[in-house]
């Protein structure tokens, strides 16, 4: 071996790369602190208590081809220019490299009273909320959720976090706070409404154009208004998970690396990113964050670093968007092949047969796939 090939992040891009390139003649190391898998899209059903929390992860190590080595460290900066990445208090030199880091919450500055505040980006937080949330039904006589932020995973949360209580008999107020003048404005004002009638009709207020001014680690202001002994919980969005970049990049507000349409950053072939690290166009716009798209990214990454090293052309990654789900628990809206319509139960049974077909083993879909046919039983949360 005369070269190495970093890979940053353990997620569904780096795990795809690292099968790229496992017969390429190059010492292959993959940085990342954890040392299991986790299937994101689920995270707000675990948070809600809705599933066995073994169906959402698997040990990294044994998805990994033999030729790759898994340093369990977080890498901190990534120095382009020198070719060098910092982990803990290694400096690690790299002839290739691929950023595929995943995403972070992003609190926007917010930083009060941090460690009373939930967020959901990780196995870890869906099970501080799962367990945390289940001690507040039972020392609350009117249990009030707050969520800073209209999302996805604000609104999946919210609905999951809102049928937990029903079924606890703890019936449960829901608040969402958006700075936004539309949840979801990137849907039809038709399917907009559609959520909105959904929300409105199980209880969950949404309040837009609205901020979270003040938090005291019990109560939530906003403005003029005080919601007090809430359980609150941040879904602001994300954004990078790598602190610092040195280097001539371009990134979005969400921190992604601009790529080329191979996958490499501009001004440094031997750099790619993929995932929720790259912002790649397509058609003047950027793809959204979506497994699926992680997925395929990670997997021609790791083929045009393979051909980087065998003095080869690199190709275009060439997206295929099969479409997407927001499940709300007992209700849905997706859209499938960027023209298909989908909504209610059988957009959740495609989301949660989605989580199982992406997952790592047999036994993983399979507990997925039951969770397709049934959905969620009636009598309450695991």
């Amino acid at each position: 071996m005369n070269s190495k090939t970093v890979i940053v992040g353990g997620g569904f891009a780096g795990r795809q790369a690292c099968r790229a390139l496992r017969k390429t003649d190059t010492e292959i190391l993959l940085f990342d602190p954890r040392n299991t898998t986790v299937m994101l899209p689920a995270l707000p059903d675990l948070a809600g208590g809705w599933l066995d929390e073994r169906f959402l992860f698997q040990s990294l190590d044994t998805l990994l081809p033999p030729t790759v080595r898994h340093i369990r460290k977080t890498v901190t900066s990534i120095d382009l220019d020198t070719k060098t990445l910092t982990a803990g208090d290694e400096t690690v030199a790299f002839d290739t490299l691929l950023i595929a880091a995943g995403s972070v919450t992003d609190f926007h500055g917010f930083d009060q009273h941090r460690d009373r505040m939930y967020h959901l980006d990780s196995l870890e937080t869906a099970r501080h909320i799962r367990d945390d949330f289940g001690s507040y039904l039972l020392q609350n006589t009117a249990p009030h959720v707050v969520m800073a932020g209209g999302g996805y995973t604000g609104l999946e949360l919210a609905a999951s976090l809102f049928y937990r209580a029903q079924a606890s008999g703890k019936p449960c107020r829901v608040t969402v706070i958006d700075p936004g003048k539309e949840i979801l404005p990137f849907l039809p004002e038709e399917k907009r409404s559609y959520i909105k009638r959904f929300l409105e009709g199980t209880g969950i207020t949404v309040f837009p154009e609205t901020r979270v001014t003040g938090f005291d680690g019990k109560n939530v202001t906003t403005g003029d208004q005080t919601f007090e002994n809430v359980f609150f919980c941040w879904a602001g969005g994300s954004t990078f998970a790598v602190p610092e970049i040195k280097g001539c990049v371009e990134r979005l507000r969400d921190g992604r690396l601009k790529v080329n349409p191979d996958l490499s950053l501009p001004n440094y072939p031997d750099v790619f990113a993929a995932g929720d690290s790259a912002a790649f166009e397509q058609n003047g716009q950027m793809l959204r964050k979506a497994i699926n798209f992680a997925w395929y990214e990670g997997k021609c990454a790791g083929k045009n670093i393979a051909r980087r090293l065998r003095g080869e052309q690199t190709k275009p990654f060439r997206p295929f968007d099969a479409g997407w789900v927001i499940p709300l628990h007992s209700d849905s809206v997706g859209q499938l092949f960027s023209r298909i319509w989908i909504r209610g139960k059988p957009g959740l049974r495609l989301h949660y047969f989605m989580c199982g077909f992406r997952n790592t083993c047999f036994a993983n879909f399979a507990g997925f796939a039951r969770i397709a046919a049934k959905l969620f039983k009636k009598e309450g949360p695991l």
